[in-house]
């Protein structure tokens, strides 16, 4: 037990104390380096490392704040908790170091927010990468700022409000600084509610709920689900940290769901038009099919019989090139295909998608078994379900799978031994790429609010704003992974994303190896960017170590690792 204990310690976090402002300041120099090598516009003859935080004339954060407070002197002090949710506000959500300068605050002002800078040093990552695309579609066209950029700009504010004395010059890249002026009458409208929402939520961390209250009804009046994506962000962080007050005050937000189809065991079988519709339109989906399927083939090329173990099949729309590339293998034919897929629950749905997967190898004459394994509880898996013939070559492909474990990560480890005994050849693992699993709500809502921010600007470039399937997937897929990053504490916190980095301190606990991603499977990602999607050079790939990481514009979003069993 001692042992396992350790094992799962890995997912604890050891959070650093730091205020608002601080946390900010590590983050926006960190993204200097990022920025830097995007070749972002910078004015000529200005030297973005020694760029001063411009005096914008603004009052200091606490007089801004307190305007914003006296703005709502209608709105009265924090109401009750069955009237706290103003009319429309429906809380029942459908759910989902740097190398170079590094400043510190001379003195702290608040004990508030404390991580900001865990997201920035991961962002720093891409100076080291092999990088795809180098654009921003968003800037390149029109010069407006992209929602993450507003974040930053709100940042810079936020810490220039608050601590005017730090130490020397800042490195900050925006050549706006915190002046608003040369900005459009909308960019100045967003940054300015991107900074009422950390205002709002630094509120919220200090559990001044009066106040964070009235910041939010100021927030509120200002957002949509179908305007600017800055508000789209805002909006459903205003939801999430409206619901935190609830709980502060003692009341119940009411049961926040799980992830589509998925339970503490992490396996999910829902099958829905909106997961088609990102996986042909947004380039994340496929990126890291196309990377991991090649890498199963790479592994299992001299084999003439192969059992694949899919741990989420959805719609199983996955297998398909897989199916594709091994009907053109000629040296070695393949004799027998055979996909396991492990489910909790729609085993009918499962064998609907099996009859389908069947029908299309049929028609490229590849000899095919599907089978699913139903397990209501993890401790019942065995080796024994799958069924494992002599002469197979196992391989084990984990969709965003895995993070869903850890709230339970007894389930994991008995999921990972089964498989180790299982002798795969090859276990490929794609992951969300953030830490979500802090036990501090500040640590969480940095990292959540810049991660999201990264995909509502994904979702913008590649769906039109009025899309239903767009607006669908913020309201479910990220609306209820916002709700649950932000609002929820304990067992009830589902959504506990952890980095490559804490996964590979787990995988090797359990004497995993880290296998390369060969040149093969990122020139297959490359080449799906080129060929299928037209904002595909806004999407970054680059290797850290020996996995991918897929991203928007700069920021990591996913990973792709690839693993055995000694």
């Amino acid at each position: 037990m001692a042992d396992d204990l350790s094992i799962f310690s890995v997912f604890d976090f050891q959070d650093v104390h730091k205020p608002l402002e601080g946390l900010l300041h590590d983050i926006l120099v960190t993204q200097q380096v990022q920025v830097s090598n995007f070749g972002n516009d910078i004015p000529e003859g200005v030297d973005p490392s020694t760029t001063d935080i411009r005096n914008s004339g603004h009052p200091s954060e606490e007089k801004w704040i307190d305007d914003n407070l006296e703005n709502n002197s209608n709105v009265s002090a924090i109401p009750q908790p069955d009237q706290l949710i103003l009319e429309g506000q429906n809380l029942e959500l459908s759910l989902e170091e740097s190398d170079f300068i590094h400043l510190q605050p001379k003195k702290i002002c608040t004990e508030s927010f404390r991580v900001l800078g865990n997201y920035g040093k991961r962002k720093e990552r891409f100076k080291e990468g092999i990088f795809s695309g180098q654009s921003s579609k968003s800037t390149a066209t029109d010069n407006k700022l992209t929602t993450e950029e507003i974040m930053r700009m709100a940042a810079e504010r936020f810490i220039h409000f608050s601590n005017k004395e730090l130490d020397g010059i800042t490195s900050f890249i925006h050549p706006h600084g915190t002046d608003l002026s040369s900005l459009s009458s909308e960019d100045t409208r967003m940054v300015d509610l991107a900074h009422l929402l950390l205002a709002s939520a630094e509120k919220v961390g200090n559990k001044q709920f009066d106040a964070a209250h009235k910041l939010l009804v100021r927030c509120e009046g200002k957002v949509s689900e179908s305007g600017h994506p800055a508000e789209r962000i805002t909006y459903h962080f205003s939801k999430a940290l409206r619901a935190r007050i609830t709980m502060g005050i003692g009341s119940s937000v009411g049961m926040i769901e799980t992830d589509q189809g998925r339970d503490y065991s992490g396996l999910s079988s829902g099958i829905d038009l909106t997961h088609l519709v990102l996986h042909k339109e947004v380039p994340f989906s496929k990126v890291m099919q196309f990377a991991s399927i090649q890498t199963i083939l790479e592994n299992v090329a001299a084999a003439k019989k192969i059992h694949l173990i899919d741990l989420q099949l959805r719609n199983g729309i996955q297998w398909t090139p897989l199916l594709q590339a091994l009907s053109e293998r000629q040296t070695i034919p393949v004799q027998l295909l055979r996909i396991t897929a492990l489910q909790t629950t729609d085993e009918d749905k499962a064998e609907t998608v099996g009859k389908r997967l069947h029908s299309y190898a049929k028609s490229l004459n590849i000899s095919f078994v599907f089978k699913v394994v139903i397990i209501l509880n993890m401790k019942d898996l065995k080796v024994e379900l799958f069924k494992i013939r002599p002469g197979e070559a196992v391989a084990v492909y984990s969709p965003i799978v895995l993070r869903a474990m850890i709230p339970k990560p007894e389930n994991l480890q008995i999921l990972l031994r089964v498989i180790q005994k299982l002798g795969p050849k090859i276990m490929v693992v794609n992951e969300v790429e953030a830490n979500h699993n802090s036990p501090s709500f500040v640590n969480r809502f940095t990292e959540a609010l810049f991660y999201f921010s990264a995909w509502f600007d994904a979702l913008e470039d590649c769906l039109n704003r009025d899309d239903v399937y767009r607006m669908d997937a913020e309201r479910t897929y990220f609306g209820q992974g916002i709700l649950n990053i932000v609002a929820t504490e304990g067992e009830d916190r589902i959504t506990r994303s952890v980095n490559i980095d804490v996964w590979r301190v787990f995988f090797q606990s359990l004497r995993m190896v880290e296998i390369d991603i060969s040149k093969s499977s990122l020139d297959q990602a490359n080449f799906v960017l080129e060929q299928k999607f037209s904002c595909g050079k806004s999407c970054t790939i680059y290797k850290n170590g020996k996995c991918l990481i897929v991203g928007w514009k700069g920021t990591p979003l996913h990973s792709v690792s690839a693993w055995k069993f000694k």
